[in-house]
């Protein structure tokens, strides 16, 4: 919203997951850390053998958003991505509304 009356247009790319390595050399090409280990193993069992897209099947989604005359701030990209993040953005929705008589008691 900053740069709009400049005519730059910026969105927020959300990219689901996709075969870029992040969670198998990523995490495999580094020195484990022992108050690191339940996280890590977390991760591996969460990542490990899941079976990603490559990414450049996100290509054509990209070339699209970067032609649009009038992009979104923000887009989704991935099948399953977008009912996760729309899930979470249910649940962040529902914590605001559990908290909202704290949040309304101060001006502003």
């Amino acid at each position: 919203m900053e740069v709009e009356g400049f005519g730059v247009k910026v969105t927020i790319v959300q990219m689901g997951g996709y075969n870029t390595g992040l969670f198998t050399a990523g995490t495999t090409n580094t020195e484990p850390l022992a108050p690191y280990e339940p996280l890590r193993a977390e991760m591996e069992a969460m990542w490990g053998d899941a079976v990603a897209p490559e990414p450049d099947t996100a290509a054509p989604v990209i070339m699209k958003l970067a032609a649009l005359p009038d992009p979104p701030r923000r887009l989704i990209v991935g099948s399953q991505s977008f009912d996760h993040v729309l899930e979470m953005d249910r649940a962040q929705a529902e914590l605001y509304r559990s908290w909202e008589p704290l949040s309304r008691m101060a001006p502003g």
